[in-house]
């Protein structure tokens, strides 16, 4: 078995000379936890930055003094107690005490957070507490280290749960700060011993340093890059499979990105879908494309949810106001709700949790169309809703079909990487020629499960709604031109077997976009008939080359030419074949 040495330090470990970033879920979590260690920060000179995250309304269990009045006591017994180790840069976030998991915005908050601090070293606490709030500020901080790339160490600190610690720091010099910060805590002094409870895992973490250290805290020390590669409850700390979060309180941020102009009544419901969703990390990037003013729209009905406001002066077009959102959009997943359709409440959970556990990068949902009577503005009632878009995967088809609605897509930011843009020359069908360049490259998981509505409002179909607004023929011949170089042979014979245009029709209940089967079949005939030209020259010219061939046979094996060609020998013999050449070239 291995010895003691290889399971816990016996040397005190020196932290200093980083910034520091603290996480505390709760006032007085940070000075339980590692309160000595941020003295020891303070006195040599680093900078310390301590997050309360919650408010802490919950700690009250007597239930004597208002609300309000018991946040503005924490957060005073908070200041003075970081001003006893010798801290001063706070920041009191309003999330309520116990709802931490699944908090809207945090992730969001927490990313911009990092990229402006910067830290070396975030102290948070372990995986293993048994709060509710200490494990969802560790699966936060692990969360938003997945977009958040640069390097930097983890400290998870000890506040309810002991932990396997990996690095000891000797806190037994700011042992008086230390407890002079707890008694800063009145009010949960009340509650609990827990200044007593705090110096005692102090003392009880000194066991394996020298005689002179009183006091110790311990840590479970972290590369982010670690953390990133198999998360927090792959770290061999015990039991923590009984505390993973539940479904949607975790995961790396989603950005839904929402195009709209001049339809502020059809966008309510599209961002009213999108604040119904069971998946927390959820940020809104609204790109206005020159239309009015929807911005107060936007924030009155997100929610919690952060939302990044992109506004064109003028209308750009579709492809560009793709294009301004993704590059406004932060999250590690990217989708797409246009203002006139909505999502289902379990969408992006489902999605963003095949994208977790799988290998994919990009994954669809079906989708249910829903027709409506009435003008956009004004809708009459839904007359009829059915699974149009229920097909799966196939490279080849969607050169040909636009069967996979734009909302209904997730993808990764490394797509973006392999296939570029959305390109702006495209008016129409900007989403379809996206999608069948990443085809390219990407394999596509289609999940069968319905999770979202393409709405149409006044019209019977995808080409009919599009009629209305834009020139088809034009927007058919333009993706034509950008599908033709992927067209190779074994896509050619698919398409001039005549069986392809009924399996288009088998497959699909309804007429959706595609480059027109006359259209198709025209070129199809054109091809045919070009390939019979080509093979009856050929035919001309193999008879012609083989009729050629038997008249130089004949030629050669004629007496005259054996005569010939022995004069002609004989010549050389005698005149040389000098002088031959010579008399020839004259």
């Amino acid at each position: 078995m291995r010895t003691e040495e290889h399971l816990i330090p016996y040397r005190a470990a020196d932290l200093t000379g980083r910034r520091v970033l603290v996480l505390a879920p709760h006032p007085d979590d940070e000075t339980i936890g590692c309160g000595g260690t941020l003295a020891i920060h303070a006195r040599a000179g680093d900078p310390v930055k301590v997050v309360f995250l919650t408010n802490g309304a919950a700690g009250d269990s007597f239930g004597e003094i208002p609300v309000d009045r018991y946040v503005q006591i924490r957060q005073h017994e908070a200041t003075a107690a970081c001003a006893c180790l010798g801290v001063t840069d706070l920041e009191f976030w309003p999330y309520e005490d116990r709802s931490l998991a699944g908090a809207r915005g945090a992730l969001r908050r927490l990313t911009d957070l990092l990229e402006s601090f910067r830290p070396h070293i975030v102290y948070a606490p372990s995986p293993l507490e048994f709060h509710p709030d200490h494990r969802a500020a560790c699966v936060l901080l692990c969360d938003a280290l997945r977009s958040y790339l640069p390097d930097l160490d983890v400290a998870f600190y000890e506040i309810g749960q002991p932990i396997r610690i990996n690095a000891l720091v000797d806190v037994t010099p700011v042992a008086d700060p230390k407890g002079r910060a707890m008694d800063a805590y009145e009010s949960q002094l009340k509650e609990r011993p827990y200044k007593d409870i705090a110096l005692a895992l102090d003392r009880y973490r000194s066991l394996t340093l020298g005689r002179d250290v009183v006091y110790a805290e311990g840590f479970s020390m972290w590369e982010s890059k670690t953390i990133r590669k198999i998360g927090p409850y792959a770290i061999p700390f015990q039991q923590s499979e009984r505390l993973l979060p539940d479904p949607g309180e975790s995961g790396p941020l989603v950005s839904v990105i929402v195009r709209t102009k001049d339809r502020p009544s059809l966008l309510a419901n599209a961002l009213k879908s999108i604040a119904s969703q069971t998946y927390a990390n959820i940020e809104i990037v609204l790109v206005n494309d020159g239309g009015e003013d929807v911005r107060d729209v936007a924030l009155a009905l997100a929610g919690a949810i952060p939302v990044t406001y992109v506004a064109h002066e003028a209308s750009r077009g579709r492809a560009a106001a793709a294009n301004s959102g993704l590059g406004a959009a932060k999250g590690l997943y990217l989708t797409f709700l246009d203002d006139d359709d909505v999502l289902y409440p379990d969408h992006i959970e489902t999605l963003a949790r095949r994208l977790q556990t799988g290998t994919d990068r990009v994954a669809y949902t079906s989708v249910q169309s829903a027709y409506f009577h009435g003008p956009p503005d004004h809708p009459e009632s839904c007359v009829r809703r059915v699974v149009h878009h229920d097909i799966d995967f196939d490279p080849e088809r969607l050169l040909f079909q636009n069967y996979i609605p734009i909302m209904s897509v997730l993808f990764h930011r490394a797509v973006l990487d392999k296939v570029g843009e959305f390109d702006v020359g495209l008016d129409l069908f900007e989403d379809w020629d996206f999608w069948i360049r990443a085809s390219r490259h990407y394999r596509f998981h289609h999940i069968r499960q319905v999770t979202a509505e393409y709405r149409f409002y006044g019209a019977e179909s995808t080409e009919a709604s599009h009629l209305r607004k834009y020139d088809y023929a034009q927007a058919q011949g333009e993706i034509f031109n950008r599908v033709v170089p992927f067209l190779s042979g074994p896509v050619w014979t698919r398409l001039l077997n005549s069986s392809f245009f009924s399996e288009l029709g088998r497959n699909s209940k309804t007429k959706e976009p595609t480059l027109g089967e006359t259209e198709l079949e025209k070129a199809a005939g054109v091809l045919n008939q070009e390939l019979k030209r080509a093979n009856a020259l050929i035919d001309e010219l193999r008879e012609r080359s083989q009729a050629d061939q038997g008249r130089l046979r004949e030629i050669y094996s004629s007496k005259g030419w054996i005569w010939l060609e022995r004069f002609r020998r004989m010549r050389r013999r005698l005149v040389g074949p000098a002088v031959v050449k010579g008399r020839e070239a004259r």
